[in-house]
Protein backbone atom coordinates (compact mmCIF):
# COMPACT_ATOMS: atom_id res chain seq x y z
CA UNK A 1 0.00 0.00 0.00
CA UNK A 2 1.43 3.37 -0.99
CA UNK A 3 1.88 6.42 1.25
CA UNK A 4 -0.69 8.26 -0.89
CA UNK A 5 -3.39 5.70 -0.08
CA UNK A 6 -2.51 5.69 3.64
CA UNK A 7 -2.64 9.48 3.87
CA UNK A 8 -5.93 10.45 5.58
CA UNK A 9 -6.79 13.08 2.95
CA UNK A 10 -5.94 10.97 -0.10
CA UNK A 11 -8.77 9.75 -2.37
CA UNK A 12 -10.05 6.33 -1.34
CA UNK A 13 -9.52 3.40 -3.74
CA UNK A 14 -12.59 2.26 -5.68
CA UNK A 15 -12.36 -1.32 -6.97
CA UNK A 16 -8.59 -1.00 -7.23
CA UNK A 17 -8.61 2.46 -8.82
CA UNK A 18 -7.52 5.64 -7.05
CA UNK A 19 -7.89 9.25 -8.18
CA UNK A 20 -4.47 10.91 -8.38
CA UNK A 21 -4.00 12.64 -4.98
CA UNK A 22 -1.94 15.37 -6.66
CA UNK A 23 -4.37 16.22 -9.46
CA UNK A 24 -5.86 19.74 -9.41
CA UNK A 25 -9.41 18.40 -8.99
CA UNK A 26 -8.56 16.58 -5.76
CA UNK A 27 -6.58 19.56 -4.50
CA UNK A 28 -9.59 21.80 -5.15
CA UNK A 29 -11.79 19.36 -3.23
CA UNK A 30 -9.42 19.48 -0.24
CA UNK A 31 -9.18 23.28 -0.41
CA UNK A 32 -12.95 23.65 -0.31
CA UNK A 33 -13.45 21.18 2.52
CA UNK A 34 -10.64 22.64 4.62
CA UNK A 35 -12.09 26.14 4.18
CA UNK A 36 -15.70 25.16 5.07
CA UNK A 37 -16.99 25.64 1.54
CA UNK A 38 -19.07 23.58 -0.85
CA UNK A 39 -17.93 22.19 -4.21
CA UNK A 40 -20.35 21.98 -7.14
CA UNK A 41 -19.51 19.76 -10.12
CA UNK A 42 -21.41 19.33 -13.38
CA UNK A 43 -20.77 16.30 -15.61
CA UNK A 44 -21.81 16.26 -19.28
CA UNK A 45 -20.89 14.29 -22.39
CA UNK A 46 -19.36 15.47 -25.65
CA UNK A 47 -22.04 15.81 -28.33
CA UNK A 48 -24.62 14.76 -25.70
CA UNK A 49 -23.65 11.12 -26.17
CA UNK A 50 -25.34 8.55 -23.95
CA UNK A 51 -23.77 5.53 -22.34
CA UNK A 52 -20.30 7.06 -22.10
CA UNK A 53 -20.01 6.92 -18.31
CA UNK A 54 -21.34 10.17 -16.83
CA UNK A 55 -22.88 8.30 -13.92
CA UNK A 56 -19.85 6.09 -13.31
CA UNK A 57 -17.55 9.13 -13.42
CA UNK A 58 -19.66 10.83 -10.77
CA UNK A 59 -19.81 7.69 -8.69
CA UNK A 60 -16.04 7.18 -8.91
CA UNK A 61 -15.51 10.66 -7.48
CA UNK A 62 -18.23 10.27 -4.85
CA UNK A 63 -16.86 6.96 -3.63
CA UNK A 64 -13.32 8.40 -3.62
CA UNK A 65 -14.10 11.54 -1.63
CA UNK A 66 -17.03 10.78 0.64
CA UNK A 67 -15.16 8.57 3.18
CA UNK A 68 -12.33 11.08 3.70
CA UNK A 69 -14.24 13.42 6.02
CA UNK A 70 -17.34 11.37 6.91
CA UNK A 71 -15.53 8.14 7.87
CA UNK A 72 -18.18 6.07 6.06
CA UNK A 73 -18.56 4.53 2.62
CA UNK A 74 -20.69 6.35 0.02
CA UNK A 75 -24.24 5.01 -0.19
CA UNK A 76 -26.58 5.44 -3.14
CA UNK A 77 -29.57 5.18 -0.81
CA UNK A 78 -28.34 8.00 1.42
CA UNK A 79 -26.51 10.27 -1.04
CA UNK A 80 -27.76 9.50 -4.55
CA UNK A 81 -30.94 10.89 -6.12
CA UNK A 82 -32.89 11.38 -9.32
CA UNK A 83 -35.30 14.00 -8.01
CA UNK A 84 -34.99 17.51 -6.65
CA UNK A 85 -36.82 16.96 -3.36
CA UNK A 86 -34.63 14.09 -2.10
CA UNK A 87 -31.49 15.96 -3.18
CA UNK A 88 -32.46 19.03 -1.14
CA UNK A 89 -33.33 16.92 1.90
CA UNK A 90 -30.01 15.10 1.61
CA UNK A 91 -28.17 18.40 1.46
CA UNK A 92 -29.81 19.74 4.61
CA UNK A 93 -29.18 16.56 6.63
CA UNK A 94 -25.81 15.37 5.28
CA UNK A 95 -22.63 15.36 7.33
CA UNK A 96 -19.91 17.87 6.51
CA UNK A 97 -17.70 16.40 3.81
CA UNK A 98 -20.50 14.37 2.21
CA UNK A 99 -20.78 13.90 -1.55
CA UNK A 100 -24.24 14.04 -3.16
CA UNK A 101 -24.83 12.75 -6.67
CA UNK A 102 -27.93 13.80 -8.59
CA UNK A 103 -28.62 12.07 -11.87
CA UNK A 104 -30.45 13.62 -14.84
CA UNK A 105 -30.15 17.11 -13.33
CA UNK A 106 -31.56 18.76 -16.46
CA UNK A 107 -34.82 18.85 -14.47
CA UNK A 108 -33.28 21.69 -12.45
CA UNK A 109 -33.56 23.97 -15.46
CA UNK A 110 -36.20 26.60 -14.67
CA UNK A 111 -37.24 26.48 -18.34
CA UNK A 112 -38.42 22.88 -18.09
CA UNK A 113 -41.06 22.66 -15.40
CA UNK A 114 -43.68 24.36 -13.30
CA UNK A 115 -43.14 22.54 -10.01
CA UNK A 116 -41.95 24.82 -7.25
CA UNK A 117 -38.72 22.86 -6.82
CA UNK A 118 -37.78 23.43 -10.46
CA UNK A 119 -38.27 27.18 -10.67
CA UNK A 120 -35.36 29.35 -9.50
CA UNK A 121 -33.40 26.40 -8.13
CA UNK A 122 -30.43 28.74 -8.46
CA UNK A 123 -31.51 30.36 -5.19
CA UNK A 124 -30.95 27.06 -3.40
CA UNK A 125 -27.57 26.58 -5.01
CA UNK A 126 -26.59 30.14 -4.14
CA UNK A 127 -27.30 29.40 -0.49
CA UNK A 128 -25.45 26.06 -0.65
CA UNK A 129 -21.91 27.23 -0.05
CA UNK A 130 -20.82 26.81 3.57
CA UNK A 131 -21.66 23.23 4.56
CA UNK A 132 -18.63 21.40 3.10
CA UNK A 133 -20.89 19.42 0.77
CA UNK A 134 -19.91 18.22 -2.71
CA UNK A 135 -22.74 18.20 -5.25
CA UNK A 136 -22.20 16.19 -8.44
CA UNK A 137 -24.87 16.70 -11.11
CA UNK A 138 -24.98 14.71 -14.36
CA UNK A 139 -26.51 16.24 -17.50
CA UNK A 140 -26.82 15.18 -21.15
CA UNK A 141 -25.06 18.32 -22.45
CA UNK A 142 -24.14 21.89 -21.60
CA UNK A 143 -27.41 23.15 -23.08
CA UNK A 144 -29.51 21.14 -20.62
CA UNK A 145 -29.06 23.65 -17.78
CA UNK A 146 -29.71 27.37 -17.72
CA UNK A 147 -26.92 29.93 -17.43
CA UNK A 148 -27.57 30.87 -13.81
CA UNK A 149 -26.86 27.37 -12.51
CA UNK A 150 -23.73 27.04 -14.65
CA UNK A 151 -22.41 30.26 -13.15
CA UNK A 152 -22.88 28.89 -9.64
CA UNK A 153 -20.96 25.68 -10.41
CA UNK A 154 -17.23 25.30 -9.75
CA UNK A 155 -16.15 22.47 -12.03
CA UNK A 156 -17.28 21.09 -15.38
CA UNK A 157 -16.27 17.56 -16.38
CA UNK A 158 -16.97 16.80 -20.04
CA UNK A 159 -16.82 13.13 -21.05
CA UNK A 160 -14.91 12.88 -24.32
CA UNK A 161 -15.12 9.10 -24.66
CA UNK A 162 -15.91 6.27 -22.30
CA UNK A 163 -13.55 6.42 -19.33
CA UNK A 164 -11.91 9.68 -20.39
CA UNK A 165 -12.92 13.28 -19.67
CA UNK A 166 -11.58 16.81 -19.58
CA UNK A 167 -11.90 18.78 -16.34
CA UNK A 168 -12.51 22.53 -16.43
CA UNK A 169 -12.77 25.18 -13.75
CA UNK A 170 -15.83 27.42 -14.13
CA UNK A 171 -15.56 31.15 -13.39
CA UNK A 172 -17.43 34.39 -13.96
CA UNK A 173 -15.76 37.53 -15.33
CA UNK A 174 -15.91 40.26 -12.66
CA UNK A 175 -16.31 43.02 -15.26
CA UNK A 176 -18.97 41.76 -17.64
CA UNK A 177 -20.52 38.87 -15.73
CA UNK A 178 -19.79 36.40 -18.52
CA UNK A 179 -19.01 32.80 -17.62
CA UNK A 180 -15.73 31.26 -18.71
CA UNK A 181 -14.02 27.87 -18.39
CA UNK A 182 -10.36 27.09 -17.76
CA UNK A 183 -8.86 23.71 -18.56
CA UNK A 184 -7.51 21.87 -15.49
CA UNK A 185 -6.49 18.36 -16.57
CA UNK A 186 -7.63 15.05 -18.05
CA UNK A 187 -9.54 12.60 -15.89
CA UNK A 188 -9.67 8.84 -16.39
CA UNK A 189 -11.57 6.21 -14.42
CA UNK A 190 -12.37 2.52 -14.89
CA UNK A 191 -15.73 0.87 -15.49
CA UNK A 192 -17.24 0.73 -12.00
CA UNK A 193 -20.77 -0.07 -13.20
CA UNK A 194 -20.62 -3.41 -11.38
CA UNK A 195 -20.14 -1.82 -7.96
CA UNK A 196 -23.15 -2.53 -5.66
CA UNK A 197 -23.81 1.17 -5.01
CA UNK A 198 -23.61 1.98 -8.72
CA UNK A 199 -26.14 -0.76 -9.39
CA UNK A 200 -28.47 0.84 -6.83
CA UNK A 201 -28.30 4.10 -8.78
CA UNK A 202 -29.19 2.23 -11.97
CA UNK A 203 -32.17 0.54 -10.29
CA UNK A 204 -33.46 3.89 -9.08
CA UNK A 205 -33.21 5.22 -12.61
CA UNK A 206 -35.29 2.31 -13.91
CA UNK A 207 -37.85 2.93 -11.17
CA UNK A 208 -38.11 6.60 -12.10
CA UNK A 209 -38.68 5.75 -15.75
CA UNK A 210 -41.49 3.44 -14.71
CA UNK A 211 -43.07 6.12 -12.54
CA UNK A 212 -42.93 8.59 -15.41
CA UNK A 213 -40.88 11.73 -15.67
CA UNK A 214 -43.72 14.25 -15.43
CA UNK A 215 -45.77 15.14 -12.38
CA UNK A 216 -47.98 17.76 -14.01
CA UNK A 217 -51.61 16.65 -14.38
CA UNK A 218 -53.68 16.85 -17.53
CA UNK A 219 -55.86 19.59 -16.10
CA UNK A 220 -54.16 22.87 -17.00
CA UNK A 221 -56.27 24.71 -14.44
CA UNK A 222 -54.32 22.99 -11.67
CA UNK A 223 -51.00 24.39 -12.88
CA UNK A 224 -49.93 27.56 -11.01
CA UNK A 225 -48.50 30.57 -12.81
CA UNK A 226 -44.70 30.90 -12.96
CA UNK A 227 -44.94 34.13 -10.94
CA UNK A 228 -46.83 32.43 -8.11
CA UNK A 229 -44.42 29.48 -8.14
CA UNK A 230 -41.42 31.80 -7.82
CA UNK A 231 -43.10 33.70 -5.00
CA UNK A 232 -43.84 30.52 -3.04
CA UNK A 233 -40.35 29.14 -3.68
CA UNK A 234 -38.69 32.27 -2.32
CA UNK A 235 -40.84 32.08 0.80
CA UNK A 236 -39.93 28.43 1.29
CA UNK A 237 -36.21 29.12 0.87
CA UNK A 238 -36.38 32.09 3.25
CA UNK A 239 -38.13 29.97 5.87
CA UNK A 240 -35.60 27.15 5.59
CA UNK A 241 -32.68 29.57 5.86
CA UNK A 242 -34.22 31.29 8.86
CA UNK A 243 -34.62 27.90 10.59
CA UNK A 244 -30.99 26.98 9.81
CA UNK A 245 -29.76 27.18 13.40
CA UNK A 246 -26.18 26.20 12.60
CA UNK A 247 -25.48 29.48 10.79
CA UNK A 248 -27.99 31.81 12.49
CA UNK A 249 -28.45 33.94 9.37
CA UNK A 250 -29.89 37.42 9.83
CA UNK A 251 -32.83 38.76 7.84
CA UNK A 252 -30.42 40.93 5.89
CA UNK A 253 -28.17 37.98 4.98
CA UNK A 254 -31.16 35.89 3.87
CA UNK A 255 -32.48 38.84 1.86
CA UNK A 256 -29.15 39.15 0.04
CA UNK A 257 -29.38 35.49 -1.06
CA UNK A 258 -32.92 35.97 -2.38
CA UNK A 259 -32.50 39.52 -3.68
CA UNK A 260 -35.12 40.77 -1.22
CA UNK A 261 -35.11 43.21 1.70
CA UNK A 262 -34.75 42.09 5.29
CA UNK A 263 -38.27 43.38 5.92
CA UNK A 264 -39.58 41.08 3.18
CA UNK A 265 -37.86 38.18 4.92
CA UNK A 266 -39.47 39.00 8.28
CA UNK A 267 -42.89 39.50 6.68
CA UNK A 268 -42.79 36.18 4.83
CA UNK A 269 -41.26 33.89 7.47
CA UNK A 270 -41.90 33.00 11.07
CA UNK A 271 -39.86 31.70 13.98
CA UNK A 272 -41.18 29.00 16.26
CA UNK A 273 -42.02 30.30 19.72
Amino acid sequence: MTDAIRHPLAPRPVEGWQLDPECPLHQLFLERMENDRDLKIIITAKDAETGVGKSTAGFALAASWHPIYTDEEWSADEYGSYDIGPYLEQYLSAKNGSVLQMEEAEQLDARRGMASENVDFSHYWMAMRVRQIVSILTLPSTSALDKRLWQLADVWINIEERGEAAVYRIGVNSFNGEMYTKYMHEFEWPDVSGHPEMRKLDREKDAKIERGLGDVGDDAEDVPSPKEVRRELRRDIAQRLREWDKYDLSGQEIGEVLDRSDQWVYNNTQVEA
